[in-house]
C-alpha cells in the first residue's frame, strides 16, 4: 500500500517517519510546507528581505533541511506558513499569529486532501492538520492514521490553570486567549481521532491522557521516539564535572511554568542549592520576572545557544534537569542519554519510559518542589553513584536509535498496510 505523509514540519521525528515509509517502498509523497531549497527564488527573496530588516531567514530556513528522504518525493505548500511567520516576528502578542496558525493549518490540510487519490491508499497525518485530508481520504475507502504527539489537550490546559491558580502571575494573554479556544480545538481534534483507523502515540504517557479523557484509545500503538547517534561508552564514563567542584546541572529548552521552572526555582531556594550545586540554564526564559529575578545564587542563564555549545555542557555535566508538568515526549532527554547525561525528569514527560530510575536518572513527582530537591540532594550527596548512571544513560540511547524507531513504527503500521480487513482488527487487538 503506498502511503500519503502529511505533516506542515519537518522536525527529526516526522523526518524519520517519512524513512521509515521510504526504505519499506510504502512512501507515496511526503507533503508539507516549507523546507529549505536554496534553489527556490522565493527562498533566496525572503533572505535578501530577512536581511534589509535585520532578520536572519537563512538560519530560519536551514533549521527545515530536509536529509532523510529524497528530494522527488516532498511537495511544498509555503505560502500559509511564511505568513504566519511573517505576523508572528511583528505581532509579539501573539494573537494575530494563532489566528493565522489555525489559518493555515486548515488550507494546509485541504491542498494535501486534494492530493489524496489513487495510487494512494492510506494517509498519515498529525494533530489540527489532519481532518480535510482524512474526510477526503475515508470517502474514497483509504485507511488513515493519525499522530498524536502531544498529550491530550486539555491535560496540558488544565495543568496549567492549576499553576495560575497557585501562582497568578504566571498568567498571560496567550493563556486567557487559549482559555476561550480551548473548546474548539478540543472538538476539532476529536474529530481527528475518531476518523483514524490507527494512532500512533510517542510515549505511554501520551496514551494515559486520551484515556482519561475518554478517547478511544484501542487504535493506538506507541512508539517512543528514538535518540540521536551515541558517543561510545568510553567517552560517556569520562564526562561531568569534577568530584571536587559543585554538582554541575544544566537546563535546555523553554524556561516556563508548563515544563516546571517555577518548581526548580522554588526547590533551589528552600533548600538552598547553591551550597551544593550549580545550575545553567539554556533556552528561552519564560516565567515572569518576579518568579526569577534576582536569579538564586548558583543558576546563571544563558539564552538559546547553538547545538554543538549545549552538548559540550551535556558532556561536561552531572544530570539534566527536565521537571515538566506536561511532555508528550520530551527529545532533550534522548539527547542528554546520548551524551551519556543522567536525566532527572517527571512521569509527565513521555520519555519515562526509558527512564529506569536508580540507573540512567531520577524521578520526581510533577509539581512537587520537595521531590524535586530530594532528587537533587541525592545527586549532591551520591556523586560517584551518579557518574556510573553515565554508562547505562549512555546504553539507554545507544539500545533506542531512531533505526529501532523506524522499525518499531513499521511493525505498529502492519495492520493497516496489510488492507481494510487486517485493519479492522486493530480494536480487538490493541
Amino acid at each position: 500500500m503506498s502511503v500519503l505523509l502529511v505533516n506542515p514540519m519537518v522536525a527529526p521525528q516526522v523526518q524519520q517517519t517519512a524513512r521509515a515509509l521510504h526504505e519499506a517502498g510504502r512512501l507515496h509523497r511526503f507533503i508539507t510546507t516549507v523546507r529549505y531549497d536554496p534553489s527556490a527564488w522565493w527562498q533566496r527573496a525572503a533572505i535578501r528581505l530577512g536581511r534589509a530588516v535585520g532578520y536572519d531567514m537563512e538560519s530560519n530556513l536551514r533549521r527545515r533541511t530536509l536529509t532523510e528522504v529524497p528530494e522527488h518525493l516532498v511537495e511544498d505548500f509555503p505560502w500559509w506558513e511564511l505568513a504566519r511567520l511573517s505576523v508572528s516576528k511583528l505581532d509579539r502578542s501573539g494573537h494575530a499569529g494563532d489566528l493565522v496558525w489555525g489559518f493555515s493549518e486548515r488550507a494546509f490540510s485541504r491542498f494535501a486532501a486534494r492530493r489524496a487519490r489513487p495510487p494512494v491508499s492510506v494517509v498519515y497525518s498529525y494533530e489540527y492538520c489532519a481532518l480535510a485530508v482524512f474526510d477526503a481520504a475515508k470517502a474514497q475507502g483509504m485507511r488513515v492514521v493519525y499522530e498524536a504527539s502531544a498529550a491530550e489537550p486539555t491535560f496540558a490546559f488544565n495543568a496549567i490553570q492549576r499553576e495560575i491558580a497557585r501562582f497568578p502571575e504566571i498568567e498571560t494573554r496567550y493563556h486567557r486567549r487559549e482559555a476561550g479556544q480551548m473548546p474548539g480545538r478540543t472538538a476539532w481534534r476529536r474529530r481527528e481521532w475518531n476518523a483514524a483507523d490507527l494512532v500512533i502515540a510517542n510515549s505511554s504517557f501520551t496514551r494515559s491522557t486520551y484515556a482519561a479523557a475518554g478517547f478511544d484509545v484501542g487504535k493506538i500503538r506507541v512508539v517512543p521516539l528514538g535518540a540521536p547517534p551515541a558517543v561510545t561508552p568510553e567517552a560517556a564514563a569520562g564526562g561531568g564535572s569534577d568530584p571536587g567542584g559543585p554538582l554541575r546541572l544544566v537546563w535546555a529548552g523553554k524556561f516556563g511554568a508548563l515544563k516546571g521552572a517555577h518548581y526548580l526555582l522554588e526547590a533551589w531556594r528552600n533548600a538552598g542549592l547553591s551550597r551544593l550545586a550549580q545550575l545553567d540554564v539554556f533556552g528561552l526564559q519564560a516565567l515572569p520576572s518576579s518568579m526569577v529575578n534576582p536569579p538564586p545564587p548558583g543558576i546563571r542563564f544563558h539564552g538559546t545557544v547553538p547545538r554543538a555549545a549545549l552538548l559540550d555542557y551535556f558532556d561536561r555535566s552531572d544530570a539534566l534537569v527536565f521537571p515538566t508538568l506536561s511532555d508528550g515526549f520530551g527529545m532533550v532527554a534522548t539527547e542528554a542519554w546520548s551524551r551519556g547525561l543522567p536525566v532527572i525528569t517527571t512521569r509527565n514527560a513521555g520519555a519515562s519510559d526509558l527512564l529506569q530510575a536508580g540507573k540512567n536518572g531520577l524521578l520526581a513527582e510533577p509539581g512537587d518542589a520537595a521531590s524535586l530537591a530530594e532528587a537533587l540532594f541525592w545527586c549532591a550527596a551520591h556523586r560517584a553513584e551518579l557518574k556510573k548512571m553515565r554508562v547505562a544513560a549512555q546504553a539507554t540511547a545507544s539500545g533506542w536509535q531512531w533505526e529501532h524507531y523506524r522499525g518499531a513504527l513499521m511493525a505498529a503500521l502492519g495492520a493497516v498496510l496489510a488492507g481494510p480487513k487486517a485493519a479492522e482488527t486493530l480494536k480487538s487487538h490493541p
